[in-house]
């Protein structure tokens, strides 16, 4: 176990620890809506974002990226002249996307089976080197953004239920009951960790702090992670 797979668990076990404890002090009615609401809302957030990551990069980034790199390999005479032009054709990308492409062993593959047709090369690589790279940094950031926006509808409708609180019960046993549910309550966020964690693990975003190698070696995150994601 490394540095940083420690950190991993360190933050999964204080996630769950304050999440009880949130729920303990909040009761039953209020813990149990937000965990029903935060099931509901990371489904609606997985929906939205996929949908609108394929449509804005199909529509807006798909064809812009293609005609880049057909007119910056349109000249070129061999694989390096090729690799070069689609390096600055991807330019125009987010500076922390451009980076991360690796277009030489494609292009030498493509350029020995089709010559240098720079039409099907620019297709190819965008498909099988830019898409999934770019696609899932969209879908990353349309999850968040979609989820804060929802898990805020749900806690603001959870904060509403608190009167339930104010029914005459044994304070220990809604305490309790509050306390189970605070368990759920970490372990759905836990799970929307990990399913974060899994798109930037595949869009190759900083692997160094990021990685399956890395959470294999924690003790406790790995097996929320691997649940949500599946083994490798």
């Amino acid at each position: 176990m490394n540095f940083v797979s420690i950190i991993y668990d360190i933050l999964a076990i204080f996630i769950v620890i304050n999440c009880i404890k949130k729920g303990t002090k909040n009761g039953f009615a209020k813990t149990a809506v937000q965990t029903i609401g935060y099931i509901c809302a990371i489904i609606a957030a997985l929906v939205i974002s996929r949908m609108c990551a394929a449509i804005i990069y199909t529509t807006a980034i798909q064809p812009a990226v293609i005609s880049n790199m057909e007119s910056s390999i349109a000249n070129a005479v061999d694989a390096e002249s090729v690799v070069n032009g689609l390096t600055e054709a991807v330019e125009s990308l987010p500076a922390i996307s451009h980076i991360l492409f690796d277009f030489s062993g494609a292009v030498e593959s493509l350029v020995a089976s089709v010559g240098l047709n720079f039409a099907e090369i620019a297709a190819a690589v965008e498909e099988s080197v830019v898409r999934p790279v770019v696609e899932p940094i969209l879908e990353t950031v349309i999850f968040a953004f979609s989820l804060i926006i929802l898990a805020t509808v749900v806690s603001i409708i959870a904060k509403g239920s608190k009167i339930v609180n104010e029914v005459p019960v044994l304070g220990g046993i809604n305490s309790f009951f509050g306390g189970v549910f605070g368990i759920a309550n970490g372990v759905l966020e836990l799970c929307i960790g990990a399913f974060i964690l899994e798109l930037i693990i595949s869009a190759s975003l900083f692997p160094e702090y990021f990685s399956e190698e890395i959470v294999e070696k924690t003790f406790f995150f790995r097996l929320i992670y691997f649940s949500v994601c599946g083994s490798i």
